[in-house]
């Protein structure tokens, strides 16, 4: 009986030892690769961070590359690498320096045999600046009719001439002879010649001279009384 009983106790402690690492180990994690930034058909330019998750139950690596967008020759060229186990974190940092175009992006997961557990692609990434849009064209048509200025009529005055009377020219008179003005004759005097308008000029002039004389000696008479008087007020200014 009790070697029954050591039987099934060393039985029962034996399967134990089988059923225990099995229940200890931690469950198998399915292999994910997901890019989750940027995203499909995105804008890119300069160094674009790159976000996701690179998991897998036997997991040694994951990688990024990146190619052409469409690719047929499946060309790729890596530019991030890492051993670790990521999650919803930043997986790499891509530099978009690159000639304008459209591209794409991979991430795979290696298993520790080498193969791929898992891969993601985000297609259609622009690099560089958008295509414009093409200038609308002109319509072409008739072109508009040339306009020109109205002329600028010159009207041309005709020119009035007034005829003037013929005037007769008076005959010089002879040597010492007088003008007759009332019948344009002249007549001979032979008294000697006076000119009378010498004499008045000349007894204006000394008229005038006389005037600006007297006016010049009466200023200097004001102007000596003007002084002597300006003199005295001050003396008796001085004295007070």
């Amino acid at each position: 009986m009790q070697r029954l009983i050591r039987g099934t106790i060393a039985a029962v402690w034996i399967a134990a030892m089988f059923v225990m690492p099995a229940a200890a180990a931690p469950p198998a994690q399915d292999s994910q690769a997901s890019i989750t930034s940027p995203t499909d058909g995105q804008a890119v330019s300069g160094l674009v961070e790159i976000f996701g998750t690179a998991t897998s139950s036997d997991f040694s690596r994951y990688e990024l590359a990146f190619g052409p967008d469409p690719n047929p020759g499946d060309s790729w060229t890596t530019f991030a690498s890492a051993n670790i186990v990521l999650t919803n974190a930043q997986i790499g940092l891509w530099d978009a320096n690159l000639p304008a175009g459209t591209y794409a992006l991979r991430l795979r997961v290696f298993r520790s045999d080498g193969s791929v557990a898992a891969e993601d692609f985000v297609n259609g990434l622009i690099v560089g600046p958008p295509p414009t849009e093409a200038p609308a064209a002109t319509p072409t048509g008739v072109p508009p009719a040339p306009t020109f200025e109205p002329e600028t009529q010159v009207t041309i005055q005709p020119t009035i001439v007034i005829e003037q009377p013929p005037t007769d020219t008076p005959e010089p008179p002879a040597a010492g002879g007088i003008v007759d003005e009332s019948s344009g004759s002249s007549r001979e005097d032979n008294s000697p010649g006076i000119d009378l308008s010498r004499f008045g000029a000349a007894c204006v002039n000394g008229i005038w001279c006389a005037v600006g004389a007297y006016f010049l000696l009466g200023a200097f008479v004001f102007g000596r009384w003007g002084v002597r008087w300006i003199m005295k007020q001050m003396r008796e200014r001085s004295n007070q």
